[in-house]
């Protein structure tokens, strides 16, 4: 199972038999800048990670043999032409893009954790604590399966679980629900370093060359734009995209009627908790209004601080009202419409 952050493809169903792999790699890396590209047959599985100058890491997996590195963009590279791997390229935020391209070469820190005398909130606490870059392998008894959680610079970034295909899933309720089952069953944990600093690059260029035989490709790759370069402070969006999640939790608030208070009193409540850390919510000077349906904003704050600070109102709310598994049931509609936003600012509700 290769784990890599699979949101919105810059391309994808491309068919290997008819590409040159290192000049698909070479156009990417100048296309989108960082990203993965990710490889899959009926026969096995692989990924090359780039950022703009580089070739970060590969890593393959069929059922015969698992390869990192140099060896892994070679079976790629040997392969290509006659296992008709199915060729998807994926943007991944630079910040990001070691992390995930150096998952395979993480070292133990802490091995076969008992969840007996270790509770896995508790670990996933001490980790955030440290400031734990690489993630917990959590193993289920009685046959439960389990998941993995990958950690950030002690921020859980997402998880995985161990009978999935390999799909990130960056909500909380993944992270609980996990916890919940590994008290209500037991389990073990692993718990696995990636050391930033040790990183390395395999190549300046992709030295890879294509397999024999190689005909030109049918369609030619389309040119994307590099998704660093979308209109990230794009205020209209930003506010289209926060007014659209106020709508969407008004709306669950006002369906609920056991809560007697209108949605906007709940909201300016949670401004002024807030107002320390975000003094743009201060709902006397008015900078963010959410009112009858819509939001403006007349302050200087960055997007990246107004989704920040609107995201965690909305989550905070949902919790307090005991309506937060309620709130992300209704997120998919939403989260497929801003999936380029949810990228740029990693937001996770």
């Amino acid at each position: 199972m290769i784990i890599i952050p699979r949101e919105k493809p810059a391309i994808q169903d491309l068919n290997s038999y008819y590409l040159k792999i290192d000049k698909l790699v070479e156009h990417y890396q100048g296309a989108l800048g960082t990203g993965g590209v990710y490889f899959k047959s009926r026969v096995g599985e692989g990924v090359v990670f780039f950022d703009e100058d580089n070739l970060l890491n590969g890593y393959y997996k069929d059922k015969k043999e698992e390869l990192k590195g140099g060896a892994a963009l070679t079976k790629i590279n040997q392969t290509a032409s006659k296992n008709n791997y199915s060729v998807t390229v994926y943007y991944i935020l630079p910040e990001r893009v070691y992390y995930w391209a150096n998952l395979s070469n993480a070292e133990q820190l802490y091995s076969d954790l008992s969840s007996e005398f270790t509770d896995l909130e508790s670990l996933i606490k001490k980790m955030e604590n440290e400031k734990l870059t690489g993630y917990i392998d959590v193993k289920l008894n009685q046959n439960s399966g389990g998941g993995l959680l990958f950690i950030y610079n002690g921020e859980v970034i997402g998880g995985a679980s161990a009978q999935g295909e390999g799909d990130l899933d960056r909500s909380v309720g993944y992270r609980d629900d996990l916890i919940k089952r590994c008290r209500d069953v037991g389990g073990i944990f692993n718990v696995k370093k990636i050391q930033l600093s040790k990183i390395s690059t395999l190549a300046a260029k992709p030295e890879v060359k294509p397999a024999q035989p190689v005909v030109a490709a049918p369609r030619p790759v389309p040119t994307q734009p590099k998704p660093k370069l979308r209109p990230r402070q794009d205020s209209r969006q930003v506010l289209r995209m926060l007014q659209d999640l106020l709508v969407l939790s008004e709306n669950m608030v006002r369906g609920n009627k056991r809560i007697k208070a209108d949605f906007e009193t709940l909201l300016n409540k949670q401004f002024v908790e807030k107002v320390d850390q975000y003094d743009f919510l201060d709902p006397f000077a008015a900078e963010f209004r959410y009112s009858n349906g819509k939001v403006s904003f007349n302050g200087n704050a960055s997007a990246k601080e107004l989704v920040a600070a609107i995201v965690e109102c909305v989550k905070d709310m949902a919790s307090s009202l005991g309506m937060a598994a309620v709130l992300r049931k209704h997120l998919a509609a939403w989260q497929k419409n801003y999936i380029d936003e949810i990228i740029d600012f990693n937001i996770e509700v």
